[in-house]
């Protein structure tokens, strides 16, 4: 009985690794000397009570640690905390005091600003490492390392070349036209910031040129 034990056991840890588990940032753009709302996403096989993970911001990103905060993914009883590291690292730890499980299999499980310096060109990645969840059982499961590249919005370059020329009006009238263009950043494209890409938007983005 107890030979079948250990083996009933080993199988449900092979079990667990092999499960997909991942929390990780999705790759994302950003303004010069502008600040965003950044998700962490969860995506889960297992249930889950706690959590742990480091975060490696590069030059020129900072996260306003007051903004870290947990989404409707957790309990009543989940606390979470931030902390700065030697290594540089930002460290989060969550966990629930009734032991809780974090609801759902996926989507945001945490969320936080991020302000991006005036000079900051991208594109840049934020590094999590150290990824430590804890089961029901308070097994704790590791997580792969995860990566996410953040690139720098500038108005105009819409083919996200590094500078605005005659392409990208080319590639708006492109757009405008539904003709596919890839890559096309609509953030880019959008200069007057009405939610739409429409002529007057290509106008703006000649006189950018013409006023070189």
């Amino acid at each position: 009985m107890k030979r079948f034990f250990i083996l009933a056991m080993a199988a449900v840890a092979t079990m667990c690794a092999a499960a997909t588990q991942r929390f990780h940032i999705e790759d994302f753009s950003i303004l010069p000397g502008d600040t965003v709302t950044v998700e962490m996403l969860l995506d889960n096989e297992m249930e889950f009570t706690a959590f742990q993970a480091d975060m490696y911001l590069p030059e020129g990103l900072t996260a306003l640690d007051s903004s870290f905060a947990l989404t409707s993914r957790k309990s009543s009883s989940h606390t979470l905390s931030t902390s700065h590291q030697p290594d540089g690292a930002i460290r989060m730890m969550a966990y629930s005091i009734q032991v809780k499980s974090f609801s759902g299999n996926s989507g945001a499980l945490v969320t936080f600003r991020l302000a991006a310096s005036e000079d900051f060109t991208g594109s840049a990645v934020i590094t999590m490492r150290n990824i430590l969840f804890t089961t029901v059982l308070g097994r704790e499961i590791p997580f792969e390392n995860e990566s996410c590249t953040v690139c720098y919005l500038s108005k105009g370059d819409v083919n996200l070349d590094g500078k605005v020329s005659i392409d990208d009006v080319t590639d708006m009238i492109d757009y405008i036209l539904r003709v596919e263009v890839s890559p096309f950043s609509k953030d880019n494209a959008d200069l007057d910031d009405d939610g739409l890409v429409t002529i007057s938007d290509i106008t703006d983005v000649i006189d950018l040129i013409l006023s070189k």
